[in-house]
């Protein structure tokens, strides 16, 4: 989902998201998305998929946001895994 505008030209891998069976979908208008975003994505019932399975790579602390950013601009990691969405997790005190 592309939410906003950004910049005037976009550039995308449309190949890659064909061959990937991705769906896109542009919003323009996102006043007032949010709290309906986080409802759809907190749900927790059998209609709704399971979105934490959308994250496959965690780092933790501000020590590694180097190398998650790294892992965010690959396609799959050293093993071959799909990079998908990367977390970097922060405990209270950072």
């Amino acid at each position: 989902m592309l939410i906003g505008m950004g910049t005037p030209v976009q550039t995308l891998p449309l190949s890659a998201a064909a061959l990937r069976e991705v769906d896109l979908r542009g919003v323009f208008r996102y006043a007032d998305t949010y709290p309906e975003g986080i409802e759809i994505v907190s749900r927790r019932d059998a209609n709704t998929p399971d979105f934490s399975k959308l994250v496959t790579h965690r780092f933790k602390g501000l020590e590694t946001v180097d190398q998650a950013f790294q892992m965010a601009g690959k396609t799959k990691d050293e093993s071959g895994k799909l990079v998908l969405k990367v977390v970097i997790e922060m405990d209270d005190s950072e």
